[in-house]
């Protein structure tokens, strides 16, 4: 006897789950984004939480936060999309460029 099983749609959302084991966990995208954050744009830039961003090129999309010794996490300076299959920080010099001038205005704000 053959059982019919409904077909079930993949998600594409942006925060949707890998439907294909990738060579990049999510762990290592933050690993990855933290390091880039740390020698391109500040050392006082860390990583947040990587969201899977499902398309043509798999990529965890993962923010870049600016903290300070005496205030803790200050603001988010942007993100960074790190590709899921090579572990490449796909940021260019431009990239760069706004974002150590966000990290710059970021750092000025009077604390609260």
């Amino acid at each position: 006897m053959a059982a019919m099983v409904p077909v079930i749609e993949t998600p594409t959302r942006a925060d949707a789950s890998p439907a294909a084991p990738l060579n990049i966990s999510a762990y290592v995208a933050k690993q990855l984004a933290s390091r880039f954050g740390a020698f391109e744009i500040t050392t006082q830039a860390g990583a947040g939480t990587p969201v899977f961003a499902d398309g043509d090129r798999p990529c965890w999309s993962v923010p870049l936060i600016l903290t300070m010794p005496d205030r803790g996490p200050i603001g988010r300076i942007g993100e960074v999309l790190v590709d899921a299959m090579t572990g490449e920080v796909l940021a260019d010099a431009q990239d760069v460029g706004r974002l150590c001038d966000h990290a710059d205005r970021i750092a000025q704000r009077p604390a609260l």
